[in-house]
């Protein structure tokens, strides 16, 4: 069975849609499976939407660190490769982490708490993402 990582948009409430949601497709059987360590945040996510009366759209993109590095992976190299997308993904998290811990100092130095604690929320996503074990787990 092959599957193949993807960006799948999911539909809450027929009122609320949630793009870039990676999942595994498989495409022999026509299966999709959420990636597991994006999971919580997905639930997470839907919990707080309150489907209103007009139609909503949100990149879960814009929540989920794992997700982002997706999403932007596959927007500028869209015919990657299995292999090579765990080696960019590995980096590009490295870079990411570098990046949220230089954050975390200006918020801390700022004293902003709600900063500090967004900015520790999205460490922690990326720190428990470990691509070789995730993506195995799908295959």
């Amino acid at each position: 069975m092959t599957m193949n990582l993807e960006l799948r948009s999911v539909i809450y409430a027929k009122r609320v849609e949630i793009r870039d949601v990676p999942v595994f497709s498989c495409m022999t059987c026509s299966t999709y499976e959420v990636l597991k360590p994006v999971k919580p945040d997905l639930i997470q996510l839907i919990s707080s939407l309150s489907p209103g009366s007009e139609y909503v759209s949100v990149s879960f993109a814009d929540s989920n660190e794992v997700a982002k590095l997706i999403t932007e992976l596959l927007e500028h190299h869209p015919d990657i490769d299995i292999d090579t997308m765990g080696k960019e993904i590995e980096q590009a998290k490295q870079e990411r982490i570098n990046l949220l811990l230089d954050l975390y100092q200006y918020a801390l130095s700022a004293g902003d708490e709600h900063w500090m604690n967004d900015v520790e929320r999205r460490l922690e996503q990326l720190s428990q993402f470990r691509w070789e074990e995730h993506f195995s787990e799908a295959g």
